[in-house]
């Protein structure tokens, strides 16, 4: 099994957007499934290894998701193409199958490296992991971060220790309605929220539209 090198989570890739699935559908936010996240050993077997799946599991409606952005390159000979960039790359969401399908699938199919694992259940186990799970609301609030960025370099997915700030709400522009923590890094303001128990997604906000959520009374 192949492990997370977290560097490679840091940076956004891309790839053409002609005839490539659409496995960046929207999310039903009324509907609370749960997710699994799959680590693959490569980018370029993203749509083969989502139709695999789906297919091997089809009885069971399996889906696949994988969030991302389209948008406009334009490449040193001035030519323009549209890109699909990959907001978290190498790694799909997969719902409809059961954990242990999960462990045994990765046993079965070469290109899906490892389900990845509760970060902090691994920290206390000794055999036994078990796997991350994600919420639907979480991946649909993603997704509302990906609409509203202006790019899809705005946004980081890290599994980096985060010392956060004050939890705050984007009051105008594309992010309107969103929360999350502050976080100030490299003369830039973020707005962070966890993705499960993966890591933290952080995304580039102006410090002027956003306010400070009150705090909740005990």
């Amino acid at each position: 099994m192949g492990s997370i090198v977290t560097d490679t989570l840091h940076k956004s890739s891309g790839s053409a957007v002609p005839g490539a699935q659409d496995l960046n559908f929207t999310l039903d936010p009324d509907i609370d499934q749960t997710w699994f996240a799959a680590m693959l050993s490569h980018q370029k077997y993203t749509s083969f290894c989502c139709e695999y799946i789906q297919q091997a599991f089809r009885h069971q409606q399996c889906r696949c998701f994988v969030p991302s952005k389209e948008e406009l390159h334009r490449y040193p000979n001035r030519t323009k193409r549209m890109v699909r960039k990959f907001i978290i790359p190498r790694m799909v969401f997969v719902t409809g199958l059961s954990e242990e399908q999960a462990y045994h699938f990765v046993r079965e199919w070469p290109y899906v490296d490892i389900f990845l694992p509760d970060r902090a259940k691994k920290e206390r186990a000794h055999r036994h992991v078990p796997l991350a799970r994600i919420s639907q609301r979480e991946l649909v609030k993603l997704q509302r971060v990906i609409q509203g960025a202006s790019s899809a370099d705005d946004i980081t997915f890290t599994t980096d220790h985060l010392t956060l700030d004050d939890e705050i709400e984007v009051a105008y522009g594309d992010l309107r309605g969103l929360s999350g923590n502050y976080f100030h890094d490299a003369d830039s303001d973020y707005l962070v929220f966890a993705l499960g128990r993966l890591g933290n997604v952080k995304v580039k906000v102006s410090k002027k539209d956003c306010i400070l959520k009150p705090k909740s009374r005990i």
